[in-house]
C-alpha cells in the first residue's frame, strides 16, 4: 500500500478518484504548495526537469516499492511521458499524470490481487531451495506477467512460514491470509483523491531533500505525538524504505533498547501481539505499523527482525514490553574508571578517567515554556555529573555520544561552552542570508581538562554541532567510526490554513566554526576504531537526493591545540592494541565476513531449515555474568562488552600521559561503580596485573 492512508470514502478500484470530504486537496492547493515549498527551501527555488523526474519516480515508488504490480512496460511508459513534464503539468494546474499512473496501478492492483486467493490455496514445499529478494534496490521491474506472479507466490509462501510459526493449523493459516489480502482490497477502495494527492506532495517535497516532507492532518498528529514524552512504545525511530519497516534508531532508555536484542537497521516483517499470530507487515504503511506497535505500557509486542549477519539475512523474534520512555531514563549518567598504567620500571600509576554518557540534547520544553526555575535540561544534568567527577580528581573526561540523535540547538551550545570560556559553537545559514553565528557567551569553563568525544554513525545533528566545535577549537580528541551521521539541515514546519496538514521544508544549514558544514561529511574522527557502522548504509549521504557538503567562511574562534601533536602517537599505540585484541579481531572478522557476502544478505531463505528462525531464548545473551546495576536498577556500561569504550580509556590514558610529556605504556583497567553498587566487572587481563581480574 502506499505511503498514505486516510480511509474517508469507498472507491472505486479503476477510474479517476474524486474526494467528498470537506477542506479536500484539489489540483490548485497542490500547484500552490510546491510552489510554496520552493519559496522556502535552502537549495531549490524552481520545480524544474531534475525535480519533475525525481517526484515521478519517488511517486511510483510510493505506490509499489517491492516492485510486485508494475510492469516494466509501466514504468517506461511513465517515464517516456511525463519524467520531465510533471513540473509544467503541475505549474499549468494540470494532475492528469497523476490520475494516469493511479489509473494504471489500480489496474494492477486488481490483475495481482485476483490470482492471490490461488496462490494461498496452493501447496507449498518447504524443503525446495530458493529465496525472496528483501534488497529492492537489486530488484528490477518484472517484464512479464509470468514474473510478476511467481514474485507473488514466493510472498505469500514467506508470509505463510511467518504464521505457520505460531499457528498449528493449516487451514486457519490460510484463513488469515485471506482476510488479509481481502482488508488490502478493502484499504485500497477507501482511498481518496485527498490521499493521492497527499502521496504526489510528499514525493514532490521528498525530492528536495530527503527531510522535507508533506504531513496530513493524521500525520501531522501522529509527528506531535511522537515528540510528547509521555509516547507509550517500545522506544524506537522507524523508517520505510523499499517495502520495509527497518529501526532507524533507539532511543536510550526505551523498551527496545533495554532488551540488547534490537539493532539499528533490523528490518521489521511481522508484528505480533502477545501470543497472537504475527501480521505481516512487509509494503504496510508505515503509520500502520507504527499502530501495530504503538500500545499501552506493561503490554507486550513481538517483532519478527530480518538481521543482515555474516553471510545471511536471519530472523529474529523479539519480545518487548512496552512502556513509558521516562525523561530521566534518557538523563545524563557519569561513571569513573581507573587505568593502571604499568612502569618499565618503578610503580605502576593509576590513572582516574571520567565517563559522561550523553543519550541526547534533551529539556523539558514544557517546563521552560511553563517558566519553571528547575526544569530538566541535559546541560544542568551534564554541569551536575561534570562536578561530580571533578571532586573525584579524574585525570580526564570522556564525553560518549555514540547513538545520540541530537535533540535542542541550545542545550548543544551551552554544552560546549562548558569545555571553554567564549565563542561560535555553530553558523546557521538560511537562503541567500548572511550566517549568524551562535556563541557560548557566559565567559566560563567547567571543565578545563583533557577531553575525549566518542561518536559513531548514529551521533546526530546537536551531537555534530558539539563534536564538531570541540574539534575545531582543537579541545579534544573525537574517537569512533569514520564519521558522524552528517545531518546538517534545518527544518521548519508550518501549518496549513484549512485544515489541510503541515509541510515540513529545510530552510537552512549548520556550519562549523572552521565553516565546513556538518551536512553529508558529518564530523570525522581523529582516531577512528574498526566498526561494521562504517560498512553498513547508515547516515546522511545514504538517503536518496541528501544536499551536498559545502563550506562558507569561518567564524573567528580560539584555538587550543591540544590534539594534532599527538594524533599520530596516538593512532600508532591504538592499533598495535587492536592488532592483539581479541574483540578487535572478531569485529573485524565480522567486517571482512560481511564485505565478502553482499549478495547473500539481498534475501530470505523459503526453505524451512535454510535459516534457523531464532526465539527469545536463543536470541539472548549466553554469558552468565549479569550485567551490573546502579542503586536506580539502571545498567551501567559493562566494558566486557564494549570494545570501544575500553580501547577508549587507553587512547585517553595514552593522551594524558602524551599531554603530560610522559612515556605511554601498558595499561589495565578497572572501575569505580556509583554508591550503592556492588558488582565489579573485569575488563582486561594484563600480564603482571591481579586488581583488574577482580570480579
Amino acid at each position: 500500500m502506499p505511503k498514505l492512508t486516510k480511509h474517508l470514502i469507498a472507491i472505486g478500484i479503476a477510474g479517476f478518484f474524486t474526494s467528498q470530504a470537506a477542506n479536500a486537496i484539489d489540483c490548485r492547493e497542490v500547484r500552490q504548495l510546491t510552489s510554496h515549498y520552493l519559496r522556502l527551501h535552502f537549495s531549490y527555488n524552481t520545480f524544474d526537469d531534475e525535480l519533475s523526474t525525481r517526484t515521478l519516480e519517488n511517486f511510483i515508488k510510493a505506490w509499489d516499492p517491492g516492485k510486485v504490480y508494475f510492469l516494466k512496460s509501466d514504468i517506461d511508459n511513465f517515464h517516456k511521458k511525463y519524467a520531465k513534464k510533471i513540473d509544467d503539468m503541475i505549474s499549468e494546474g494540470n494532475c492528469s499524470a497523476i490520475d494516469e499512473i493511479i489509473n494504471i496501478y489500480s489496474k494492477r492492483f486488481a490483475e495481482r490481487h485476483k490470482i492471490v486467493p490461488k496462490l494461498i490455496e496452493q501447496k507449498f514445499d518447504f524443503t525446495k531451495d530458493e529465496h525472496m529478494v528483501i534488497d529492492r534496490k537489486t530488484l528490477k521491474w518484472a517484464t512479464t506477467s509470468e514474473e510478476i506472479n511467481d514474485r507473488w507466490r514466493k510472498r505469500i509462501k514467506f508470509q505463510y512460514m511467518q504464521l505457520k510459526g505460531t499457528i498449528d493449523s493449516d487451514k486457519e493459516i490460510r484463513s488469515k491470509l485471506h482476510k488479509r489480502y481481502k482488508l488490502a482490497t478493502k484499504r485500497h477502495n477507501e482511498l481518496t483523491s485527498d490521499d493521492l494527492y497527499a502521496i504526489f506532495l510528499n514525493s514532490f517535497s521528498s525530492s528536495l531533500d530527503p527531510h522535507s516532507d508533506y504531513l496530513p492532518p493524521e500525520q501531522l498528529e501522529d509527528f506531535r505525538i511522537s515528540t510528547r514524552l509521555s509516547l507509550e512504545g517500545i522506544g524506537a525511530v522507524l523508517r520505510s524504505e523499499d517495502g520495509f519497516t527497518t529501526i532507524q534508531s533507539l532511543v536510550p532508555g526505551g523498551a527496545a533498547a533495554k532488551t540488547g536484542k534490537v539493532e539499528v537497521e533490523d528490518k521489521i516483517i511481522a508484528v505480533a501481539q502477545g501470543n497472537e499470530a504475527p501480521v505481516d507487515v512487509i509494503d504496510m504503511d508505515l503509520r500502520e505499523v507504527v499502530k501495530l506497535i504503538r500500545g499501552p505500557r506493561g503490554t507486550e509486542v513481538r517483532l519478527s527482525l530480518v538481521r543482515q549477519e555474516g553471510s545471511a539475512a536471519k530472523k529474529y523474534i523479539v519480545s518487548i514490553i512496552r512502556e513509558k520512555i521516562q525523561l530521566q531514563d534518557r538523563a545524563a549518567k557519569s561513571y569513573t574508571y581507573e587505568i593502571e598504567a604499568k612502569e618499565p620500571k618503578g610503580k605502576p600509576k593509576t590513572y582516574k578517567i571520567g565517563v559522561l554518557n550523553l543519550p541526547s540534547f534533551y529539556m523539558d520544553f514544557e517546563g521552560r515554556q511553563a517558566h519553571k526555575v528547575n526544569f530538566r535540561s541535559s546541560s544542568v544534568d551534564m554541569k551536575k555529573e561534570i562536578i561530580k567527577l571533578k571532586k573525584k580528581n579524574i585525570d580526564a573526561l570522556i564525553v560518549d555520544l555514540r547513538s545520540n540523535p541530537g535533540g535542542s540547538l541550545d542545550e548543544s551550545i551551552k554544552i560546549a561552552g562548558l569545555f571553554y570560556n567564549e565563542g561560535p559553537v555553530v553558523q546557521i545559514k538560511g537562503v541567500d542570508k548572511e550566517p549568524l553565528v551562535s556563541k557560548d557567551e557566559d565567559g566560563t569553563t567547567l571543565y578545563d581538562g583533557p577531553l575525549v568525544v566518542m561518536i559513531d554513525r548514529q551521533s546526530a545533528s546537536a551531537s555534530e554541532i558539539f563534536a564538531g566545535a570541540i574539534q575545531d577549537y582543537g579541545r579534544g580528541l573525537i574517537i569512533g567510526d569514520t564519521h558522524t551521521f552528517g545531518k546538517g539541515t534545518v527544518q521548519n514546519l508550518s501549518d496549513l490554513p484549512a485544515k489541510l496538514g503541515a509541510i515540513k521544508v529545510t530552510i537552512s544549514k549548520f556550519y562549523r566554526p572552521s565553516g565546513g558544514s556538518t551536512q553529508l561529511k558529518g564530523v570525522e574522527s581523529d582516531i577512528v576504531l574498526p566498526s561494521l557502522a562504517d560498512h553498513v548504509e547508515i547516515g546522511e549521504k545514504h538517503y536518496d537526493y541528501a544536499l551536498a557538503w559545502d563550506k562558507i567562511p569561518q567564524a573567528k574562534h580560539q584555538q587550543f591545540n591540544s590534539v594534532k601533536p599527538y594524533i599520530t602517537t596516538l593512532k600508532d599505540l591504538s592499533k598495535k592494541r587492536i592488532d592483539k585484541d581479541a574483540d578487535f579481531k572478531k569485529i573485524i572478522a565480522n567486517i571482512d565476513e560481511y564485505e565478502k557476502n553482499k549478495e547473500k544478505r539481498t534475501r530470505v531463505s523459503l526453505n524451512e531449515k535454510g535459516e534457523k528462525e531464532l526465539s527469545e531464548a536463543e536470541t539472548a545473551d549466553d554469558d552468565d555474568i549479569a550485567p551490573a546495576k546502579d542503586d536506580k536498577g539502571n545498567i551501567i556500561p559493562d566494558l566486557k562488552n564494549d570494545a570501544y569504550l575500553k580501547e577508549t580509556l587507553r587512547i585517553t590514558t595514552d593522551y594524558v600521559r602524551l599531554l603530560a610529556k610522559q612515556k605511554p605504556v601498558n595499561l589495565a583497567i578497572k572501575r569505580t561503580l556509583p554508591v550503592g553498587v556492588s558488582a565489579v566487572v573485569a575488563a582486561d587481563k594484563p600480564k603482571t596485573s591481579s586488581s583488574s581480574a577482580k570480579k
